[in-house]
């Protein structure tokens, strides 16, 4: 399997919401998986799961509990915290949690691209009915869904960006880099 240039991969990532119903084999949903294990915990501190949901029944739920989740994925992963070891760790703020959480879903959606795949990030959810849909225990918290599938091939183009939206400054603020 071909593995793209990170900034080419950068370039193409996008939040995907128009599927073909192609299921993805499970050689890919578990390259993805461990892409997202590859980010970082605070304290390298193991309090990350991650649940991989392929089942059109299950999806069909999370859909119904979660009005972000659009188009016809055919998977999903959900990112979450088991909050008793980040308690038991005494280190592990809940902005820590949703940061590390944020960083392996972004290594997921960047390993999706990679592999042909699109992807979305899914906030606007039911805490309490994904966790009821997915059997997850009260101790732990959902931080994030990605949304993944192959595109479908009409796919709308992305709204191209603003230059305005790109400012980086350099040493402090008002001082603009050189485009």
């Amino acid at each position: 399997m071909p593995s793209e240039n990170l900034f080419d991969v950068l370039k193409k990532r996008r939040a995907c919401r128009d599927f073909d119903p192609k299921q993805v084999p499970d050689e890919i949903l578990n390259k993805i998986v461990y892409a997202a294990h590859r980010a970082p915990t605070g304290g390298n501190i193991p309090y990350r799961f991650v649940i991989m949901v392929k089942d059109p029944r299950q999806l069909k739920l999370l859909k119904m509990v979660s009005p972000g989740f659009l188009g016809a994925a055919s998977a999903a992963l959900v990112v979450c915290t088991d909050m008793t070891i980040t308690q038991k760790s005494g280190k592990i703020t809940d902005v820590a949690s949703h940061l590390d959480a944020g960083a392996a879903a972004e290594n997921a959606v960047l390993a999706a691209y990679a592999l042909g795949l699109g992807a979305s990030f899914i906030k606007s959810y039911s805490e309490a009915a994904v966790k009821r849909v997915l059997d997850i225990p009260e101790h732990c918290r959902t931080e994030l869904i990605v949304s993944l599938g192959y595109p479908a091939k009409d796919e709308p183009s992305p709204l191209k960006k603003h230059k305005q939206g790109l400012i980086t400054y350099v040493n402090k603020y008002g001082e603009l880099a050189a485009s």
